[in-house]
């Protein structure tokens, strides 16, 4: 099989890549110029060197290939939102149509779970769940992931052999770099004692990238697989106090947490955004955001282990292990 990967030498992009070149396919890669995407050379993939800046030169090569895997995206926080819609969204339908207009026989998008709508607590999540409706008070990474996720979706209920994969929060090894969860909203008082505006018992949607990674692979090989939208979180029931304590039970040094209720900190954020909206310094509410994040959501990945076929192959205390190594 000859596959086609946006983003890949990014961090889930270039494990998917190692996926395909061990099942023995044909791989040609999108990827920036640079050490990384020599490596990829050396390893027998056929790098395309560019970005999704500018989409047009790369593609007649998508659809050369049987199957593209659109991994690649803006991922900064920051920029006009201009650049994100052109990099996210505009190159997202071009390259789909391209595509699939051509040798592909499945186009997989990887899509975040930030698109969805959480109006209440503890309230679940499946695979069709409503989009945020207040999406104006997101950054542009998000919102724009967003619009994306809406044209592959469109795509899949039209009948186009496109499939959508949403991982969660992502985490996992980075040479020289602790790159875990610690609390979508945190602080560090002192390297062993971390505090934390969220409840203990507050569900993180996480997913190991290597877990990820399989999950992405199966969406474009997986046998009678035409089409679907597919969640991926490792475990839909952790809760954070389960997850630090994991955390803290893997460390070299054991980590104490404290929690602080969004009701304590709302206020000084919320004058935040005032003077930000005064300014005009930025579209997006972190008020916003601080509310989300005390919505626990449970998000059902039903599908993509009973039709994927998918289970999380690496556990949470090994994947906290593997992330450590070398980095703490």
């Amino acid at each position: 099989m000859r596959a086609f990967v946006t983003g890949g030498t990014g961090f889930l992009g270039s494990r998917v890549i190692q996926r395909l070149i061990a099942r023995g396919d044909e791989v040609v890669a999108l990827a920036r110029e640079g050490a990384a995407a020599d490596e990829l050379e050396s390893r027998g993939v056929q790098v395309v060197r560019g970005d999704l800046n500018n989409v047009e030169p790369v593609l007649a090569r998508a659809a050369e290939c049987d199957v593209v895997y659109h991994v690649g995206a803006r991922v900064t926080t920051s920029g006009p939102w201009e650049e994100f819609f052109r990099v996210n969204v505009e190159a997202t339908q071009r390259l789909m149509d391209s595509a699939l207009a051509g040798r592909a026989r499945r186009f997989v998008h990887v899509s975040s779970l930030g698109i969805f709508e959480i109006d209440r607590d503890n309230m679940e999540i499946g695979d069709e769940g409503d989009y945020d409706r207040r999406p104006m008070l997101r950054g542009h990474y998000t919102r724009s992931k967003l619009d994306a996720d809406r044209l592959a979706c469109t795509a899949v209920r039209t009948g186009r052999p496109v499939v959508v994969v949403r991982p969660g929060v992502l985490y996992g090894p980075k040479p020289g770099v602790q790159n875990i969860f610690l609390g979508r909203v945190k602080k560090f008082l002192r390297p062993d004692l971390l505090a934390v505006v969220s409840s203990p018992g507050y569900r993180v949607p996480l997913t190991y990238v290597e877990n990820a990674a399989d999950a992405v692979v199966l969406a474009g090989t997986a046998e009678g697989v035409e089409r679907g939208i597919f969640n991926v979180i490792d475990d839909s029931d952790l809760t954070q106090q389960r997850y630090f304590r994991t955390l803290s039970e893997v460390r070299p040094r054991p980590l104490r947490v404290v929690y602080l209720s969004v009701s304590l900190v709302s206020p000084v954020v919320k004058a935040v955004d005032f003077v930000h909206r005064l300014v005009k310094r930025r579209p997006w509410s972190v008020a916003y955001q601080l509310l989300r994040s005390e919505r626990s959501a449970r998000y059902s990945t039903e599908a993509a282990r009973s039709i994927l076929g998918w289970t999380p192959a690496k556990d949470l205390r090994t994947s906290l292990q593997e992330s450590l190594q070398g980095c703490v």
